[in-house]
């Protein structure tokens, strides 16, 4: 029997914050669903229980508690009791939940992979760590009834085990519409956003504009947070009180009020560290640099080196060299190419860069697993 589209329950478990701070692409993948007609409620930690209404999405929320194992307890009952007729996992915990809430509910279960997560806990955590999460993977993976990843190199990597798609997190057209920066007399503004850590070039960034700073003029915006790294956070904010650097921390920006922050710079930074799970990364916030007319200064890996020459949306640098980063962030505000970098960008991203572009895929997915 068919189901309908209008009744179909389903259930989105959330293995970090959903609503603080905001997770787009949870949000983004909720919002297609229910414009679809689906109903659809996220189960999400969060620092208190609590269920509010977002964008026709009801978000059930469920209080963080210290002690191991009770936050994962309260989040795998919320996903059981909801009766939902498809449940769509986000990240690892979760996909270890669907391990048993498969065969529990009877329901399918899609698994959502937003992350290289071998290398990235490798990295993180030591070699045992990467072998455990591999072994978790070729377990719990097979057992799924779909995977829905961010790129086509996890769908190759993950297609060992079931076959995926890839939903790339490109930014909705409606939270991003934007015109080109427009030639001020101000300060010139340069925008990193994203989250705060030394692998994806903070650190990096901060030594580049204070080499910057003593040949021209300029501010650096930092939207983001540092999830905790507090001996990191703290060398960020000396560094710049030290040196006098003209730095405004913005903390986390809501996702849906990004593009007014950018509209205001003249460049966009995603200066990622050589780091292995970071080798074939595309980072989303470079397609909402574009969407919203800024160029881009980029990391020199060679997706990253062979996307921005084939656009011709700004220019790559040796991301571990804060010389060469300065001179490339002069070079950049100074170009008299720059407009028209952006506005090449921008034409780019409207056309084939956005989530409107592939969202079908998943409702296709969707209609087959609940047929």
């Amino acid at each position: 029997m068919l189901l309908s589209a209008s009744v179909a329950r389903i259930g989105v478990i959330c293995d970090r914050e959903f609503l603080e701070p905001f997770d787009p692409r949870v949000w983004k993948e909720a919002k297609t669903l229910v414009e679809a007609g689906y109903e659809v409620e996220v189960i999400t930690p969060h620092h208190e229980t609590t269920i509010e209404e977002l964008d026709g999405i009801r978000v059930i929320c469920c209080r963080v508690n210290r002690f191991p194992f009770t936050t994962a307890l309260r989040l795998f009952r919320a996903a059981l009791r909801g009766g939902y007729d498809l449940l769509h996992c986000h990240e690892i915990d979760p996909l270890v939940y669907s391990l048993l809430l498969r065969p529990l509910t009877g329901r399918p279960v899609v698994w959502d992979c937003h992350e290289y997560y071998v290398p990235m806990k490798r990295e993180l955590q030591g070699p045992l760590a990467g072998a455990l999460v591999q072994l978790l993977l070729s377990i719990a993976v097979p057992r799924t009834d779909g995977v829905v990843t961010v790129d086509h190199k996890l769908v190759q990597l993950l297609g060992r085990w079931k076959t995926a798609i890839a939903l790339p997190n490109y930014p909705r057209t409606a939270d991003f519409m934007a015109g080109p920066s427009a030639p001020s007399d101000r300060i010139p503004r340069i925008i990193y956003a994203g989250s705060l850590t030394a692998s994806r070039g903070i650190r990096k960034t901060l030594r580049a504009f204070r080499r910057l700073g003593e040949r021209i003029e300029a501010e650096l915006l930092i939207a983001g947070g540092f999830h905790d790294d507090r001996d990191f956070e703290a060398w960020c904010h000396d560094y710049c009180n030290r040196h006098g650097l003209r730095v405004k921390w913005l903390g986390w920006v809501d996702h849906r009020e990004l593009a007014e922050v950018l509209q205001r710079c003249q460049v966009g930074l995603s200066l990622l560290q050589p780091v292995p799970r970071y080798e074939c990364a595309m980072p989303t916030k470079i397609f909402e640099y574009m969407l919203c007319g800024l160029p881009v200064l980029a990391t020199q890996s060679p997706v990253l080196r062979n996307f921005i020459d084939r656009t011709g949306c700004g220019a790559t640098v040796d991301s571990t060299d804060p010389d060469a980063i300065a001179a490339a962030m002069e070079a950049l505000l100074m170009s008299p190419d720059r407009q028209a970098m952006a506005r090449r960008g921008q034409r780019i991203a409207k056309r084939c860069l956005t989530w409107e572009v592939r969202q079908g895929k998943l409702l296709a997915l969707y209609a087959r697993l609940l047929a």
